[in-house]
């Protein structure tokens, strides 16, 4: 039996490493750009702030996201160098293929090798089958590694661990917590019924412990106050502008329609595993399950924007992986290595070319689309190192491309708002107390560029300019004056 397993060790070697290598030619485009998402922008400006001393969620730069994703980049700009986001998408490779190695030891543990190689392959095509933002390094990214080990150690039935282990995602992603939803069906599914009760409270007391944790860090960094303002207490004014028929609708068209056709191999193997869920074993109907809270927790924001779906991913990898391991034990296992083969080959290949050549700030713009180089580029040549840079619009990238620092603690305006939709302009990072905030940062620390996007319309800004918005206007006019206007962005130099 040793000799045996000796025998077959070398095969799992050289197929794994088979499989990391084709998920890091998938993701290989990743290194081709210095920005993936405007997302990336707002983690990396933020990250600079607080390196240069100020606290997360006030002088040190505000988001709604949790603290995780920041935490990654600052630490990673204090190694590799400020804004240094080749590192970070290298962090962020790593990280997705930690979780790919998860995903192998949950379905290996449900039915062998083979489905566990299949899992990690899924889920690392999956992760790169779209558009650039989906290969961003992005808190759905880093949120699957926490989870994924939340689940296996749910499958061990490592209760505190695994409690603990949400926690940990929670930090990088509010939407993991609706895994909470699975925890009692898991232990029902799992434990004897003399044992669910110690479960439930280790699982209970993993989670209270880690969160314990969590606030003692944000208290020592003087975060814990800003974190409940602006990660709990905003998430109903963002997701509020975003569930309205059309704007659903809108973006449906550009993420969910593509993201089930591009994958549509998959997903009809994980439906022929989740059609059988009566007859499954406990352990993988708790994977079901996980694709179930997983399906609203990727939706809840209603922004449906391509990387949301990456909290589906995990899951639905594990129930493909299944199908297609038993589809190849059965006389059509050529069938279903062929069509396995093509759909996960095609959506690589194709959306693996768009990532390449495409811009991914502008790709989806309409022609002529925003010369956000030449913008960073004017604001390089025109100021030095040390220099502050106030950008009006959404344009955070403005500074990682510059390499200068925010003047202000807001790194965009209107995130996540529908700009283009005449809504009045009700976000949650534009209400009455972001004002003041805005203007002592600016006083403290004075521009030596504040540049305007909103008369360009970038992103779709045209409708919110500075004039409508006392606290810039006055502070612009008795301070500044117009040096350069390029591709219809305005930029203003200090007076003097």
């Amino acid at each position: 039996m040793a000799a045996s397993q000796v025998s077959r060790q070398p095969d799992v070697r050289l197929w794994g490493a088979v499989v990391v290598v084709v998920i890091v030619l998938a993701h290989v485009a990743t290194f081709f750009h210095r920005l993936l998402d405007g997302d990336e922008a707002i983690y990396g400006s933020i990250a600079a702030l607080m390196n240069g001393g100020g606290a997360l969620y006030a002088d040190g730069g505000v988001d709604n996201k949790p603290p995780g994703i920041f935490w990654v980049y600052a630490a990673t700009f204090k190694i590799a160098g400020t804004y240094q986001m080749t590192a970070v998408h290298a962090v962020a490779l790593l990280v997705l293929v930690a979780t790919c190695v998860l995903l192998f030891l949950i379905a290996r543990s449900l039915a062998g090798v083979r489905a566990g190689l299949m899992a990690a392959l899924i889920y690392g095509i999956l992760t790169a089958a779209g558009n650039p933002r989906l290969l961003a390094a992005n808190t759905e990214l880093f949120m699957m590694l926490p989870l994924t080990a939340s689940i296996l150690l749910t499958l061990r039935r490592r209760w505190l661990w695994a409690g603990a282990m949400l926690v940990c995602a929670g930090a990088f992603r509010q939407s993991a917590a609706i895994n909470v939803l699975l925890a009692p069906g898991a232990i029902l599914l799992l434990e004897p019924g003399g044992h669910r009760i110690r479960a439930a409270g280790l699982f209970c007391g993993g989670m209270a412990g880690a969160l314990a944790i969590g606030a003692i860090v944000l208290a020592a960094t003087g975060s814990l106050a800003g974190f409940w303002d602006w990660t709990v207490g905003s998430l109903y004014g963002y997701a509020s502008t975003n569930w309205t028929p059309d704007l659903v609708w809108m973006r449906a068209k550009d993420s969910v329609v593509p993201f089930v056709g591009s994958t549509a191999v998959v997903w009809v193997a994980a439906i022929a595993s989740a059609w059988r869920w009566r007859r499954m074993p406990a352990a993988q109907q708790v994977i079901l399950g996980w694709l179930v809270v997983s399906v609203p927790g990727s939706l809840a924001g209603g922004h449906l924007s391509w990387h949301y779906f990456i909290q589906v991913m995990g899951p639905l990898a594990l129930l493909a992986a299944l199908a297609i391991d038993h589809g190849l034990s059965s006389p059509m296992r050529r069938w279903v290595a062929g069509a396995t083969v093509a759909g996960l080959a095609v959506p690589m290949l194709g959306w693996g070319w768009f990532d390449l050549v495409s811009d991914p700030l502008t790709y989806d713009f309409s022609p002529p689309v925003p010369q956000h180089q030449t913008v960073a580029a004017y604001i390089e040549s025109h100021t030095s190192p040390d220099d502050r840079v106030f950008v009006w619009g959404v344009w955070p990238a403005l500074y990682v491309e510059s390499e200068r620092i925010m003047a202000s603690r807001f790194p965009g305006f209107l995130r996540g708002f529908a700009r283009g939709s005449r809504l009045p302009p009700d976000n949650w990072d534009t209400t009455a107390e972001v004002w003041p905030e805005l203007q002592a940062d600016l006083m403290r620390n004075p521009p030596v560029l504040i540049v305007d996007t909103a008369p360009a319309g970038w992103s779709d800004f045209a409708m919110y300019p500075m004039s409508s918005y006392p606290v810039l206007s006055d502070f612009v006019s008795s301070r500044y004056h117009v040096m350069a206007t390029i591709d219809g962005v305005v930029v203003y130099g200090l007076n003097g």
